[in-house]
């Protein structure tokens, strides 16, 4: 089930990691990612700016700083600038992400 309404899919897209495309809004300082996966999605460890989030449907397993915590529907989290971080998402796991500054250059916005 998709939890985005279909006019999502006019929003600049960008594939974040290979398997997990994302309908991205750029604003002054930030970003505003939407995101399902189909599959169990795997992101390899990095850092970045600050990242705000909801899962919305499934469950998240994340490891931020070298800690374990796994985040499931209506949970939210914070992940802070500079901070080292991988994920492992549930088949089927639909979220918002929200990154300070521009997380994804316009290049790679399509």
């Amino acid at each position: 089930m998709d939890v985005f309404p279909e006019w999502f899919k006019a929003f600049k897209q960008v594939e974040i990691w290979p398997g997990m495309d994302m309908a991205v809004l750029s604003g002054h300082k930030g970003q505003v990612g939407f995101a399902q996966v189909a599959e169990e999605t795997f992101v390899p460890e990095h850092a970045h700016d600050g990242q705000w989030g909801v899962v919305l449907e499934g469950q998240v397993e994340f490891v931020i700083g070298g800690e374990t915590r796994v985040f499931r529907k209506g949970d939210y989290y914070h992940i802070p600038a500079g901070v080292p971080h991988s994920a492992r998402l549930a088949a089927g796991t639909a979220f918002i992400d929200v990154w300070e500054n521009e997380r994804f250059p316009a290049d790679r916005l399509k």
